[in-house]
């Protein structure tokens, strides 16, 4: 049996014990679906001793103790990958400076090291941060020369491409549906529940209210396509400068805004909405982009990497440039669309995708197992 370590390298939020939809252990879950075992490596910084926890058959979980500079990870040590017998490790590192020394680690000791890459330059605020980020890309891009590189994008494949590092092939990031509740009810009766107008069209904006995301778009959208309703999920530092651009535009009352909700309550919302929208023009992959269009909620989005990629445009949702094209496109998004986006993420967008490629590029490469 096969085993493969995923590190992460980022110090934030996203490991977190109880965080929903943890991507290493999606990714982890598709492994052990698919035969093989998997190992989740979680930087915790401050921590006293290494803890674990097993979700599920062949599926464990590390927390490690780091040293931490600001968002970014540096393990202690890779012993843990020789306790487990790993046989390779699943590298979404992107630019994390951590990561030469895990190649180094991996090459002594006969450890096959890939990666699956969605973003290279920094997209830090700060100038200074962002400039030494992408000076340490540069021990990265060594890295990635020498191993498998996979791209999360055709847009990061291209950028690899620029870079000098061959590119191994597409391996997006996929869903992992063993989070996502059933939803058996209709679209009316989960209206009834929901306090939402039966009669009306209404689309979901499912986000952090931040720059990045152009939550501020929500006002001249719902301005260009007054046939609509729309709900608002997401909170962040834009939250109250939309919430007044909303009432001075005498559009508060076309919206249900809500700061914060249970997962599993706004996979509600996706199957009660008639359109998903986002207005990212940055977007590298999306998350609720997927399960809207997992839920069969038709998506409506600006162009992006990310969006690009995962929508057939005119099939399973509409890609625009404009708030203009957003509105226009809304009217378009029907249940046929919605069906296909279903169809979409379920053949091309889950975690057991990027599983079979990566067990496949095993295979090949002779990884056959230590156990």
């Amino acid at each position: 049996m096969k085993t493969i370590a995923i590190p992460q390298f980022y110090c934030g939020p996203s490991g977190r014990k109880g965080l929903y939809n943890r991507q290493e252990v999606g990714l982890a879950r598709a492994f052990a679906a698919l035969g093989a075992r998997a190992v989740v490596l979680y930087p915790a910084p401050g921590a006293a001793a290494p803890e674990f926890e097993e979700p599920e058959p062949n599926v464990k979980v590390w927390y490690l103790p780091v040293l931490a500079l600001r968002s970014q990870a540096f393990f202690k040590s890779w012993h843990i990958l020789l306790e487990e017998g790993v046989d390779a490790v699943h590298v979404m590192g992107d630019n994390s400076p951590g990561v030469p020394s895990l190649y180094r680690f991996c090459r002594r000791h006969g450890i096959l090291f890939y990666s699956q890459l969605g973003a290279l330059k920094s997209t830090s605020n700060h100038g200074a941060a962002r400039w030494v980020m992408d000076l340490l890309l540069r021990r990265n891009l060594a890295v990635y020369r020498k191993t498998p590189t996979y791209a999360k994008t055709p847009a990061v494949a291209a950028e690899l491409q620029s870079l000098g590092v061959p590119c191994t092939g597409l391996m997006p990031v996929g869903l992992d549906t063993a989070i996502i509740p059933d939803v058996p009810a209709e679209k009316p009766k989960l209206r009834g529940i929901l306090g939402l107008d039966p009669a009306a069209k209404i689309f979901v904006f499912v986000g952090r209210l931040d720059p990045y995301k152009r939550p501020l778009d929500l006002v001249p959208l719902l301005q260009a396509a007054p046939g609509w309703l729309a709900v608002i999920i997401g909170q962040g530092e834009q939250g109250d400068e939309l919430r007044r651009a909303l009432r001075e535009a005498g559009l508060a009352a076309r919206c249900r805004l809500i700061p914060k909700l249970a997962n599993t309550a706004v996979h509600v919302y996706y199957h009660a909405c008639d359109a998903f929208v986002n207005l990212n023009d940055q977007e590298i992959f999306g998350m609720s982009l997927l399960e809207a269009m997992y839920a069969g909620c038709p998506p409506v989005a600006r162009h992006a990497p990310g969006p690009d990629l995962i929508i057939e445009n005119g099939v399973s949702g509409l890609l625009c440039d404009s708030v203009a094209e957003l509105a226009a496109a809304l009217d378009r998004a029907d249940e046929a669309m919605g069906v296909a986006a279903q169809k979409r993420i379920n053949e091309h967008f889950l975690w057991q995708n990027s599983a079979e490629v990566a067990l496949a590029m095993l295979s090949a490469k002779g990884v056959t197992g230590r156990g």
